[in-house]
């Protein structure tokens, strides 16, 4: 990846010091950790033996940010900011109905 986001630091007594840029999930907010310079988005999932298994990443062009695997696989372009305000605006319908009715419906 070109233009990284972050950057990671997984210092492991056991195992030697390991350094990762990463990029977070447009979507869900994940950190994910990405092969530096590369002219696409790869991801790098670190293995428990020392291995690093690499993956194309993949890229959401509605938003214009990575995406994990997982929101990927779903397909629909949830923000991470339109999910929040969808449940904010849930809570709000449900308090104003809670104050029409006099009670609470949780």
């Amino acid at each position: 990846m070109l233009r990284p986001q972050g950057y990671a630091t997984i210092d492991d007594p056991d195992t030697r010091k390991v350094e990762y840029d990463t990029a977070m999930c447009g979507h869900c907010q994940l950190h994910l950790h990405v092969k530096p310079g590369s002219g696409c988005t790869v991801y790098l999932f670190p293995q428990a033996d020392g291995r690093v298994i690499e993956q194309m990443g993949a890229f959401c062009r509605v938003c214009m940010s990575p995406v994990c695997l997982s929101c990927d696989e779903v397909g629909n372009c949830i923000p991470w900011e339109r999910s929040l305000e969808l449940v904010e605006s849930k809570r709000s319908t449900i308090r104003s109905v809670e104050e029409a009715l006099g009670r609470s419906l949780s």
